[in-house]
């Protein structure tokens, strides 16, 4: 029943969330804030899907990346930045927030880059006819 109501809850959220994006784009006449105030609430949505599910730990680790885009939105709005440059850095000082704290959560699965080729050596016969 929970993955039944938290497959229902995404819809809602994505509405929601453009609500909140038009609601902080009006009021701060910045298309880059409402932008973010979409980011934002799509990630408090995860957040909420994760607590309905149960996985709490999960929900944790997925909060600290829309409290770290708003906090870091305020304050750099606060220094002066102009929007679109708040937008910009918000998002990507937000991002290493969370994978600075990956290690605390010990569930959250490691960032392995793979390939999807083995590199080997061409022969010059294969290069002539």
């Amino acid at each position: 029943m929970r993955w039944t109501a938290a497959a229902l809850l995404r819809p809602v959220t994505f509405v929601l969330s453009i609500v909140a994006a038009v609601i902080v784009g009006n009021r701060s006449d910045s298309f880059w804030y409402g932008l973010l105030a979409w980011f934002v609430a799509m990630g408090a949505g995860r957040v909420v899907g994760a607590a309905i599910r149960g996985r709490l730990d999960r929900a944790l680790y997925k909060a600290i990346w829309p409290g770290a885009a708003t906090g870091y939105a305020f304050l750099f709005a606060w220094v002066g930045l102009p929007p679109w440059a708040s937008f910009f850095v918000s998002f990507i000082a937000a991002s290493m927030t969370k994978s600075a704290f990956r290690s605390v959560f010990p569930n959250q699965p490691a960032v392995r880059w793979t390939r999807a080729a083995e590199w080997r050596r061409i022969d010059l016969d294969e290069l002539l006819p």
